[in-house]
């Protein structure tokens, strides 16, 4: 019962306590009015972010005297077309850019203020979503918007050639990314010399299996120059590094529908393709499965239709924690509840992770993963929908914020607890915690948040 449990006695960190509990859905709403009166700025952010429409504040959240605060409201999908309006006519450009950056288009009259806000950061973001055709010409002749407007063009070769030339790096790789391209165009745009835009280039379905092998062979040229030299590298030859990478990550979407004549590319990106497709054939996947790349071997484990669980057991050992494309591979199977519950007591953190998708893990095991010595363990078993409420008030005394914001976000949290945190926080005092932090190294700039 909720008056049986204590907050523990020391917390390390009330102020994420408070934040954890402000992103939490569903709240009662005695809680949810004291959070969004609360005299953070963060914590009213927090939750003007995730409130929805039916708590009736989101009126209260638009009013709110910190931009910190309207900012976050112009993020709620939840958000009414007349606050949308109402904010994106807000004095402050920075309440305007994040009404252009919502993921909703806005109303036509709403976008086009925008497109032609005095703020160069408003504009930008207003290009998010698709201008109306009769401002491409000025949004062209705006330096600032040019770049994000060349995806929505209908080409035409006079354009293209003028873009082509632009001084502007990040014109012609927009450009190099474009369906209408011509032949030529592409040609002269994988000799630019900027990394990003060769890059662009390599990743086009036209791009010939020449420009695509000497836009590579250039770009390793570059990096192996960083490599060796780092201080008298030129920066093109960080940037050759780094497109490297991203060819790697690349979607290429034009590979799955043919994968096969992609599955043994000399290029990671184009395998990592091949594998994601399910036209692959099953022996051309077999050979994926043993890809000296981690991604093409999650991919193509990904792809099958069954999936051995002691494979993907054996394979998500040897990537070793290492996510860099979004997924594991133990995200491929089921495992069966004894095997999740042999992982509790794995001497790896990285296995006993997958414990905590048992949704029936025992309490036992629960209370042992909330005392792990490993706080990403700890912040997962926060989130377990069946931690019990002892340990997870155990975890708001956390030393670590990750788990303390975990603990306090969760829907098994009693209602008592969440009150006594507030009284906690309202019995603490004093100014916002973040500027308390600060007071007499920064007294003058405490307010501007």
């Amino acid at each position: 019962m909720d008056h049986d449990i204590r907050l523990p006695k020391l917390l390390h960190h009330l102020p994420h306590a408070l934040y954890g509990l402000a992103r939490a859905g569903a709240l009662p709403e005695e809680i949810a009015a004291r959070l969004a009166a609360d005299r953070d700025p963060e914590v009213r952010a927090l939750r003007a972010e995730c409130e929805g429409a039916d708590g009736g504040r989101h009126g209260l959240f638009a009013a709110d005297p910190e931009a910190e605060v309207r900012i976050a409201l112009a993020q709620n999908p939840e958000l009414s077309p007349e606050l949308t309006a109402r904010l994106g006519a807000d004095a402050d450009p920075a309440v305007r850019e994040a009404v252009a950056r919502r993921a909703q288009a806005p109303a036509e009259d709403l976008h086009r203020a925008l497109l032609a806000d005095p703020e160069a950061t408003v504009r930008i973001a207003a290009c998010r979503h698709r201008p109306p055709a009769d401002l491409h010409g000025a949004l062209l002749d705006d330096p600032v918007t040019r770049r994000h407007v060349v995806g929505f063009l209908d080409l035409d070769p006079g354009t293209a050639a003028r873009l082509a030339r632009d001084p502007d790096e990040q014109v012609r790789e927009r450009l190099a990314a474009h369906p209408g391209l011509s032949a030529e165009l592409r040609a002269a745009l994988g000799r630019d010399p900027d990394p990003g835009v060769r890059g662009k280039v390599f990743e086009r379905a036209d791009a010939t299996p020449r420009e695509r092998a000497r836009i590579f062979a250039w770009l390793t040229a570059g990096a192996l120059r960083s490599a060796q030299d780092p201080g008298g590298a030129r920066d093109e030859d960080f940037l050759c590094e780094a497109m490297l990478a991203w060819l790697d990550l690349a979607a290429y979407p034009w590979v799955e529908p043919d994968p096969l004549p992609h599955a043994d590319s000399p290029f990671a990106g184009l395998r990592c393709a091949a594998a994601r497709s399910t036209a692959l054939p099953d022996e051309a996947r077999a050979r994926l499965l043993d890809d000296g790349n981690p991604r093409v071997r999650f991919l193509a484990l990904a792809g099958r239709a069954e999936v051995d669980p002691v494979v993907a057991e054996e394979l998500d050992r040897r990537q070793g924690g290492m996510v860099k494309h979004g997924g594991r591979p133990a995200d491929c199977v089921t495992f069966p509840p004894e095997t999740l519950r042999r992982f509790a007591a794995d001497p790896d953190a990285w296995m006993r992770l997958l414990a905590l998708r048992d949704p029936d893990l025992p309490p036992e095991l629960l209370e042992r993963l909330a005392a792990d010595r490993d706080e990403g363990v700890r912040q997962a078993t926060a989130e377990h929908p069946r931690v019990p409420v002892e340990a997870l008030v155990r975890l708001l005394g956390d030393t670590d914020e990750a788990v303390v914001e975990a603990a306090a976000a969760s829907p098994v949290l009693p209602v008592g607890v969440m009150r006594a945190l507030l009284d906690r926080a309202d019995a603490a005092g004093g100014p916002p915690p973040r500027l308390a932090a600060c007071e007499g190294d920064c007294r003058h700039g405490a307010s501007e948040r």
